[in-house]
């Protein structure tokens, strides 16, 4: 069941919609701080590849999952599967979706 709090925009955020996903910006000293909310059904290869020039996402992804499920997979098979609460290592070069019927959301 969601916490709705962690799915509200954060005051003092820069926040965009991309794609399938709703990312707020915060500044923490001298770094920057993601939220990452993936609707149901998103999927990086369907809503995110559309809009960029990339097989896959190229980004390093480290935080957690703070809510809902995140599945995703290399080009060499290699899976990855997060249920929330968990810590997350992500390597650049992969394709994530979600899983079940409510959002994940990535810090």
């Amino acid at each position: 069941m969601s916490d709705m709090t962690i799915l509200q925009s954060i005051e003092g955020s820069h926040h965009q919609t991309f794609g399938a996903m709703e990312i707020d910006v915060m500044t923490a000293g001298e770094t920057h701080i993601k939220r990452l909310v993936y609707g149901v059904g998103g999927r990086w290869s369907e809503h995110i590849k559309p809009l960029l020039d990339t097989d896959q996402c190229k980004h390093v992804h480290v935080g957690f999952v703070a809510e809902g499920r995140l599945a995703g997979e290399y080009p060499d098979g290699c899976r990855f599967d997060f249920i929330a609460p968990q810590a997350v290592f992500i390597e650049p070069g992969h394709d994530t979706w979600v899983v079940g019927d409510e959002e994940a959301v990535l810090i």
